[in-house]
């Protein structure tokens, strides 16, 4: 299966917090990027990391070939077209910059996007910029959009302060480009708010086909009731859609496996799993006011 997220790598400060070093990652068989990233560091305000460090707010950068990405040349090598960066704070402390690189091809569809509120008050989402492979028709649209508060998938993960995930978005009555979505083959979607600032809201959503999903599963993963463990709560699949009943008796305790690991820790993490079918997962803390809300898993 192709997926439309080639690559997936955490930056983190170092003990002096000068300086972000890379904490985890996967590349794939992209060896030489993943050669010389290992080599590498970021200063605030320095390369995309850097700078999502220094801008506090997810960036998508659809131009790899700039001075300002320290990769360029090996990113155009590797078949790298666009790098979507979040970070994670909590209060005013970086705890780490999770970045997702996506590739390039006649075949790719999909999109990642970041939605604002370019004032930063009123009730109106416009798109920051965004990366749709070759659904051209489909990001002409996306370009033109406001959407309202509350109104398609980013206002509703807006309005709700938490991750929305839509599974059928053709026929999703809340999904305002569910016509087009259907015209070009996307299927699920997710969103993810981020606030970094009291009235400045960003919205990372990604959306996926069938063709070249976005990665292999989306899981979002809550706290139970007296913060004990970890639960299921909504996911999407590729390749099956029986995600409930597998994680039906399915629990994780602060420190328990990766995922526990990064609610103990507050830090994104990307894995790379030992097991036999080499799944690889990037976990995305969502951390309201101090406190773990969600997790969001991407499988690879």
């Amino acid at each position: 299966m192709s997926l439309f997220i080639k690559a997936a790598e955490v930056w983190q400060p170092d003990s002096s917090g000068h300086f972000l070093i890379l904490a985890s990652s996967h590349y794939g068989d992209l060896a030489n990027f993943e050669s010389a990233s290992q080599r590498m560091g970021f200063a605030f305000g320095e390369g995309m990391p850097g700078r999502t460090w220094a801008e506090r707010r997810p960036l998508i950068w659809t131009d790899l070939n700039t001075e300002y990405f320290k990769r360029s040349q090996l990113a155009q090598d590797a078949g790298l077209a666009c790098a979507l960066s979040i970070p994670v704070f909590a209060g005013d402390f970086l705890l780490g910059i999770m970045v997702l690189f996506c590739g390039s091809g006649k075949d790719l569809s999909g999109a990642v996007e970041v939605w604002h509120n370019p004032f930063g008050s009123g009730n109106e989402l416009k798109l920051a910029d965004g990366y749709y492979g070759q659904l051209e028709r489909f990001e002409w649209i996306s370009r033109r959009l406001t959407i309202l508060h509350g109104r398609g998938l980013p206002g509703r993960a807006w309005d709700q302060n938490r991750p929305v995930m839509i599974n059928d978005l053709p026929n999703s009555n809340s999904f305002l480009r569910a016509r087009n979505a259907g015209d070009c083959g996307i299927t699920s979607g997710l969103a993810i708010p981020f606030s970094y600032t009291p009235k400045q809201v960003q919205i990372v959503t990604f959306l996926s086909t069938l063709v070249t999903p976005i990665a292999k599963r989306f899981e979002v993963w809550v706290p139970d009731m007296e913060d004990r463990y970890l639960l299921f709560k909504s996911g999407f699949c590729a390749e099956s859609n029986d995600l409930e009943q597998r994680y039906v008796d399915t629990a994780y305790a602060r420190g328990q496996g990766a995922i526990g690991e990064t609610w103990l820790s507050g830090r994104p993490l990307v894995e790379e799993n030992n097991h036999a079918i080499g799944e690889r997962t990037a976990y995305l803390p969502f951390i309201l006011e101090g406190k773990l809300h969600s997790i969001v898993c991407l499988v690879f």
